[in-house]
């Protein structure tokens, strides 16, 4: 597959591979895609890296193995190996079934992947003195490749600019790169170099990014609300010292409404979903007189907007507001499943279905979206079904370990009791949460219990109160099974 000879089907997922080739980027932004995949790297105000990134290593590698048949692999010199190609032969082989043998030695003969044109002018840029004459170009180049979901090469490109560019412009990569890898005290440090080397809004939109951090993106001890909210507010308040011209340009403006959307997230932790609600309402209005290319940016507002309804119970108005989002975007798998939850949790499982089977429409790929139609199958009775749709999300996300809890529970309830016990044995270990580990000990006693195997029940529920002896449910299952063989 190359940039020029593919499915249509994969045109998105090639551009993570392909990232500066421009005839692929048009054509996936010519196509039928969400505001965020149709966004230029100038234009992108969200993110995504590891499980964007997967999907596009599933439809690939399927494709592949769905083409020429089984796909076998040896890889030489493994040791040299990029982590993202180690990450797509992982995906390649736990889910597509491809056979890879990693090797430590060289071996001269082996295959060599050509190098597209547009990589090899790049690479022509980045050595000396070329690199300090091109460091604004080489700069959008790395952009290009956050905005494909390529953090990795992002990041590679960031430091290697940074030994002769220390601009606003390299720590906003940076910082962005960093977040993308979860390398979130590293975004703090190029964050805060950002924030001190450049203009006001520079200085603006480096404190909104630290702000997320310490509300979203740090590990959990890290985070802080009043942190991010003291970030934010310093932020506003070097909005507010501009010049009154300066903030009605559009870009301010998006500034401004994003700083604040930013506090809606801090209210809305914090319980006061009326404010947040408020905040969004103005922010959503602000955004609608600028112009087009801002204002389509309002559609993320709109998805916090319906998340502030449905947190508050008002089902009915998340349900609006979701109608709304899905009219601004339709093409976005996520925003279908977020309406789905809020149609099951007003009891209309079987709407909720149909939001769940057009995300799938979208994105075959997303195994919550079939985790979900498991759970709304299973919710109007059709329990072979639900198993379909859990097994699929296994199949995709084998390492999300309640998808194939899930599965057992509705082969359970299919009555398909002796395939469930397949599934269940030995699937306790010491990496599940407790609330995973409380459910599969339960289902494994469930099936034991219905197969007749009385007094081979209170194994897993001892196999689970050995990881956590606390637990109030193995232990009240525990009991009830000895006073029933009493």
């Amino acid at each position: 597959m190359t940039p020029s000879a593919h499915p249509d089907e994969l045109s998105q997922s090639l551009r993570l591979l392909y990232p500066l080739n421009t005839t692929l980027s048009a054509k996936v932004r010519a196509g039928s895609a969400s505001l965020t995949d149709a966004a230029t790297s100038s234009e992108q105000i969200r993110f995504f890296q590891q499980q964007r990134a997967q999907r596009s290593y599933i439809k690939i590698a399927q494709y592949i193995e769905r083409t020429h048949g089984p796909v076998e692999i040896v890889v030489v010199d493994a040791l040299e190996m990029d982590q993202a190609s180690r990450d797509f032969l992982d995906v390649a082989v736990r889910v597509c079934g491809w056979s890879v043998q990693m090797k430590v030695d060289t071996l001269n003969r082996a295959a060599v992947v050509p190098v597209e044109e547009e990589e090899r002018a790049l690479l022509a840029l980045l050595g000396e003195p070329s690199l300090t004459e091109n460091a604004a170009r080489l700069a959008s180049l790395a952009f290009d490749y956050v905005n494909s979901g390529d953090a990795w090469t992002a990041l590679a490109l960031g430091q290697r600019l940074q030994e002769v560019d220390q601009s606003p412009r390299v720590w906003n990569l940076l910082a962005l790169a960093s977040a993308m890898m979860d390398a979130t005290i590293q975004a703090e440090f190029y964050y805060d170099r950002w924030s001190d080397a450049g203009e006001p809004l520079d200085a603006v939109r480096a404190l909104y990014g630290k702000a997320m951090l310490y509300a979203r993106h740090h590990p959990a001890g890290l985070r802080s609300l009043e942190r991010s909210e003291a970030l934010l507010n310093q932020a506003y308040a070097i909005i507010q010292d501009l010049m009154p011209d300066n903030r009605e340009d559009d870009n301010v403006v998006f500034d401004e409404v994003f700083n604040r959307n930013g506090l809606a997230l801090i209210l809305f932790r914090q319980g006061n979903v009326d404010e947040a609600v408020r905040l969004l309402r103005w922010g959503i209005d602000k955004l609608t007189l600028t112009g087009e290319k801002v204002a389509i940016h309002r559609s993320v507002l709109i998805y916090n907007l319906a998340q502030c309804h449905k947190q508050s119970g008002d089902l009915a108005a998340a349900i609006s507001t979701y109608a709304e989002l899905l009219d601004v975007d339709p093409h976005m798998p996520e925003y279908h499943l977020e309406a789905a939850k809020c149609l099951a949790a007003a009891g209309d499982f079987a709407k909720a279905l149909d939001a769940c089977r057009t995300a799938l429409e979208l994105d075959q790929t997303l195994a919550s979206a079939w985790g979900l139609t498991g759970v709304y199958e299973g919710e109007l009775g059709r329990h072979n079904e639900a198993a379909a749709a859990h097994a699929r999300a296994a199949s995709l996300a084998p390492r999300t370990h309640a998808h194939t809890t899930d599965l057992v529970y509705s082969l359970v309830l299919a009555g398909r009791v002796d395939e469930a016990a397949q599934h269940s044995d030995g699937w306790i270990g010491g990496d599940l949460a407790q609330s995973e580990a409380e459910r599969r000990a339960s289902l494994a006693a469930e099936i034991l219990i219905r197969q007749g195997r009385f007094a081979d029940a209170l194994e897993p529920l001892e196999t689970g109160l050995a990881l956590f002896p606390e637990s109030e449910v193995l232990t009240a299952n525990r009991e009830a099974i000895l006073s029933y063989s009493a």
